[in-house]
């Protein structure tokens, strides 16, 4: 359990250093989902808190939010290239939904984590 709490406390360091970089926070929620699973598995035997537990599963969902939205930001982006123009128009304003969502998931993550001081390097 060591390792995954080390390899999560790492991942969410590396990705506070550059939170706009979609490949930390893939790595980030990775290392949280390993280390959510690990806890899920041996967490009352290894005597882990259920409030750290928790804060766990928070981030893991939150890191999910933004990422989502990343994907699906991506895919939006390779749809226009083939668009006829009234769809493209339809997918700018999806694009922009897309954005505030991320944008807010975003804020929900970086506070979160500004209450886990001990993972931010």
């Amino acid at each position: 359990m060591e390792k995954q709490i080390t390899s999560a406390a790492d991942a969410l360091a590396c990705h506070c250093r550059k939170p706009r970089s979609a490949k930390r926070l893939h790595a980030a929620r990775k290392a949280l989902a390993r280390l959510r699973a690990a806890l899920e598995d041996l967490g009352t035997l290894a005597g882990a808190a259920p409030d750290f537990r928790e804060r766990v599963w928070q981030l893991h969902r939150c890191a999910g939010k933004v990422r989502n939205a990343d994907v699906l930001l991506d895919r939006i982006e390779g749809y226009r290239e083939y668009a006829a123009q009234d769809e493209s128009e339809q997918l700018r304003e999806v694009r922009a939904a897309l954005r505030k969502r991320r944008k807010r998931a975003r804020s929900e993550l970086d506070r979160l984590l500004r209450k886990l001081p001990e993972l931010r390097a």
